[in-house]
């Protein structure tokens, strides 16, 4: 699936760190081999199939139809538009209990939760993806809403990933938008994590970028080509995604694909989730806000390298982070914040044009970001969201405060 210079380094990388590299297979249909793929693995191990209304009818139904006469399988029906929260894992959790094994179908929502199970079951998954969504098919990690807090929480990589490429690009339009969204973070996420790493000597890992540097240019170039659903291009997304996720992986966390423009959006699905008039708006996809999050960060980004910024902790500001996000969310977020402060030692200066010499190369312009965004026609303004200017305010604002990582939000 992947050139033979990204299986060498993924293979090298993954060896490393004693991980198997997961069963990756693309075709144009898979109509004809779900039960000979699926058999690979699990032979002889009850299965539960998960999906939702809408991957049912896109993929779910024919996997369980396929596994059905050949192994013992149940399917686990979610209700529509499931959200990824610790009830709706637990509810899995019991619905899966005797079964040996999970095959999730579907995208982001359905991907997480599954991943989540399988890990704090202790049993093997596999993943038929039915959009090129997300690009989170191949972390370790699960992206679960808990009290009211979105957390990155531990999971498990699936053993395969079978993509059925015809199911993948007829998606819905918005869903390989959101995917383009995702990985577009990718410059401002690594520019925010080389600069933590340059300015307060964390952590960074080249890697996982040196696995996207084949596909991500081709695709940006090619971002029309997701507007007019073009198998080519969007089969190009689903790559890059699967790589971005093998990155996180590699890295430990969602260190190279989530920084900054993912603590805005996730700041401000807070917000809203505490505003009852929100539940009337139009649900948005998250990686329609991350290409949204990411020009935001990417503008912001750019004004302070030439502006050479102040470096020192910020106040926590306790009173507004209780009223914008409740108690239990305060609590913990004061203690991300108080870890993030005994990191920054309040005399020290860091040579802003060293800094912005290394950031550069790995940035991609706020200008070229809209001009992607725009190709796909995507969104590419808060208000195309339905956001206010409130509320993206305080997102902006307040979002520092809720994880210890140290971006450009911090100055």
């Amino acid at each position: 699936m992947f050139s033979k210079e990204t299986n060498g380094l993924l293979h090298k990388s993954l060896g490393d760190q004693s991980l198997p590299l997961p069963l990756l297979v693309s075709q144009k249909s898979l109509r004809h081999d779900v039960d000979d793929l699926v058999a690979q693995l699990f032979s002889g191990l009850s299965l539960a199939v998960v999906a939702d209304s809408n991957t049912e009818i896109a993929l779910g139904a024919q996997v369980f139809r396929a596994l059905k006469s050949r192994f013992d399988t149940r399917f686990v029906f979610l209700t529509p538009s499931p959200v990824a929260d610790m009830p709706t894992a637990e509810w899995i959790a019991r619905e899966t209990s005797r079964c040996d094994a999970l095959i999730a179908v579907g995208s982001g929502t359905i991907n997480d939760l599954c991943k989540y199970v399988a890990f704090t079951a202790g049993k093997p998954y596999i993943v038929f993806p039915t959009a090129a969504s997300m690009n989170g098919y191949l972390s370790a990690n699960a992206s679960l809403t808990v009290d009211g807090y979105k957390k990155t929480l531990p999971a498990r990589m699936p053993q395969a990933v079978f993509c059925d490429l015809e199911v993948i690009t007829a998606a819905p339009l918005r869903m390989s938008k959101s995917g383009l969204g995702d990985a577009l973070a990718r410059p401002t996420a690594q520019a925010d994590w080389l600069m933590s790493h340059l300015v307060l000597g964390t952590a960074y890992d080249e890697t996982p970028f040196r696995l996207l540097q084949e596909v991500e240019p081709v695709l940006f170039d090619s971002a029309r080509g997701i507007a007019k659903r073009d198998a080519e291009t969007i089969g190009l997304l689903m790559k890059m995604c699967l790589l971005s996720g093998l990155g996180m992986t590699l890295a430990g966390g969602s260190y190279p694909a989530s920084q900054g423009e993912h603590m805005i959006a996730h700041a401000h699905e807070m917000l809203m989730a505490r505003q009852p008039s929100a539940a009337e708006s139009l649900p948005m996809l998250h990686g329609e806000e991350i290409g949204v999050t990411t020009l935001m960060m990417a503008q912001r980004q750019e004004m302070l390298l030439r502006q050479s910024p102040n470096l020192h902790p910020k106040a926590f500001p306790a009173d507004t982070m209780k009223a914008l996000f409740g108690d239990k969310t305060t609590k913990e977020a004061a203690e991300a914040c108080r870890v993030k402060a005994d990191r920054i030692k309040p005399a020290f200066k860091p040579d802003w044009n060293a800094v912005a010499q290394r950031l550069e190369p790995v940035m991609l312009s706020s200008k070229t970001i809209l001009g992607i965004l725009n190709a796909a026609e995507a969104p590419h303004l808060p208000e195309m969201l339905g956001w206010n200017d409130e509320n993206v305010k305080a997102a902006v604002t307040y979002a520092p405060f809720l994880r210890d990582r140290f971006t450009f939000l911090d100055f």
